[in-house]
């Protein structure tokens, strides 16, 4: 599992994300630290690119709930981009596609949230 932040591209107060592999009871003990400091070193939020996430376990879910609570505490946005269907459907199930906003790439997401 790999978690690579950044500052996006086309706009600086927005970090993103880059989390690929697994996100479960095993990785996120480093995981979680670096994605939560990636939303509060951020200005205006976040961008999580999961993209190369294969696999997120019920302990994923608790840091991305985690994440939501601490930016809606926070007045920032998050956008997930790049999600794979099969992880797509796992937000579904749990019914937490109703609170994040996913999108196809990075542009479309700060076109959206950040214009």
């Amino acid at each position: 599992m790999g978690v690579i932040v950044e500052v996006a591209a086309l706009k600086p107060e927005v970090n993103v994300a880059h989390i690929s592999g697994r996100l479960d009871a095993i990785t996120c003990e480093e995981a979680q630290p670096v994605i939560l400091g990636a939303l509060v070193n951020s200005t205006s939020g976040i961008i999580l690119d999961l993209a190369s996430l294969n696999f997120i376990s019920s302990a994923g879910l608790r840091i991305m709930v985690m994440l939501m609570k601490n930016a809606v505490a926070d007045g920032k946005q998050i956008a997930m981009v790049g999600v794979q269907p099969q992880i797509y459907k796992i937000f579904k199930i749990a019914a937490l596609d109703k609170f994040f906003r996913f999108f196809d790439n990075e542009g479309e997401a700060i076109r959206e949230l950040w214009p």
